[in-house]
Order: structure tokens, then sequence, then C-alpha cells
């Protein structure tokens, strides 16, 4: 049985689902009866589990610790990250490591400090720069291509960070897409960067939405796989 929250109203025409902080809220009009409700709540009872289970996991701590040694994602290769001091600050992407450089003050701080005396804030500032350069290059120059490909263009693009998101499409035609899809392989971005392209048409999750998506984007199911596989080692 699913359990939810019931919100009546005279002025709505049709019901709606919301799944919000682990809590589902059904709105719905005056004129429906309580079976009727309960009907279409079971019907959509697969979509609202997943949805439950989505935000579930995105309740969980984050894995990441932004000390030395500790491992994020970067285009889909789990690297260790190694905090050094230098007079310029800087982000290093290497083979086997992702080196965050913290600028010091002088050569006495350098002798005297240590990464653990470094705020995690400082070191995660840093990463978040670099996140979204790396974002707005790759995403700049992807998302004309695939727009040509799909033959849907939207009308700009922002790069920001979601809690809960990799992107998103309004009803002006603009797509706004996290950063930290940058800690995701290409080809799994290439599927963000699809899924948004493909609200301009389908401003919904429907099914003419997903064929869709599947026509530009056959291996969408295996993206969507990698991105919950690893949603806990990708949220800030």
């Amino acid at each position: 049985m699913i359990n939810y929250q019931l919100i009546r109203s005279a002025r709505r025409k049709t019901l709606s689902l919301q799944v919000k902080q682990g809590e589902i809220i059904v709105r719905a009009p005056v004129f429906l009866s309580d079976k009727q409700i309960h009907g279409f709540v079971t019907e959509k009872s697969g979509w609202l589990n997943s949805k439950l289970e989505q935000q579930k996991s995105q309740f969980l701590p984050p894995v990441l610790t932004f000390t030395q040694d500790s491992f994020l994602w970067i285009n889909g290769a789990k690297k260790k990250l190694n905090i050094t001091f230098q007079p310029i600050a800087q982000v290093l992407n290497l083979k086997d490591e992702i080196r965050v450089v913290l600028p010091l003050r002088s050569r006495h701080q350098q002798s005297q400090l240590s990464c653990e005396e470094l705020t995690k804030k400082k070191i995660k500032k840093q990463l978040e720069g670099w996140f979204k350069s790396q974002a707005n290059s790759y995403i700049s120059n992807r998302l004309p291509e695939l727009s040509l490909q799909t033959n849907l263009v939207p009308k700009s693009f922002k790069i920001r960070q979601y809690k809960a998101r990799w992107g998103s499409c309004n009803n002006r035609d603009e797509l706004s897409f996290n950063y930290l899809l940058m800690m995701a392989p290409c080809w799994v971005v290439d599927y963000v960067i699809i899924h948004e392209l493909c609200h301009l048409r389908y401003l919904n999750h429907s099914k003419e939405f997903w064929q869709l998506v599947a026509h530009h984007y056959p291996e969408f199911q295996q993206a969507k796989v990698w991105l919950k596989k690893h949603q806990r080692e990708l949220i800030w």
C-alpha cells in the first residue's frame, strides 16, 4: 500500500503527483472520488516507488571527503585526490590523480601547513571552479553538435549545480546543466544533453518523450544505470 498526502482543490481540473523529500503528494479536484484517486496512485505505483528510491539515495551522506588520498570521479575515471601547495593555485587532471594546488602566502606557511589543516571548503571551492570550467568547455562544444544531430535547438544554456538533477529545460527553451556531470563519462554526459534537448519537444516524461530519447540515444538506459549506480559518489 502506498501512503500519500491528498490535497483537494475546487479550482483544479486534473490529478497530479509529486514526490518531495520522500513524501508523495497527490493534488486532486474535488469532484473525484477517493476510489478514483487511489486507482490513479496505484496505476502510477512503479513510477512513485522509483522516485522514492531515488530520493532516498540522495539523502544518504556523500562519500567525498576532499582530503588527501581520497577519491573522486573525473570523466568516468576514479582518481586519487592529491593536495599540494604552490604559489599559484590550480587543478591538474593527471593520468592517475587529480592534483589540487593550493596557494601559499609564504615559505613559512609551506613548511608549517599540512593537508589536514586546510579546510575542506577551500579544496571544494577550487574543484568547483575547475569543474565549472570543464563543463562549460565540453557542453558549449558538444551541445551544438547534438542539436544539429537531433534537430532540437535551445535558445541558450547555463552551467550550474543542482542537488538532485543533472539538467533542466524550461518552457522558454532554456537548458541548464549540472557542472558535476564532468565526473561522469562523456557518453553519459551526452545522454543528459540529449535528454534535455528532447524536453524542447516534450516538457514531460511521457511515453513519447522516452521514445524520442531512445531514437536519438539508443543506449540511454545504460547511461541512466551508470548515474544511479554511482550516485552517492557524485554528490557534493
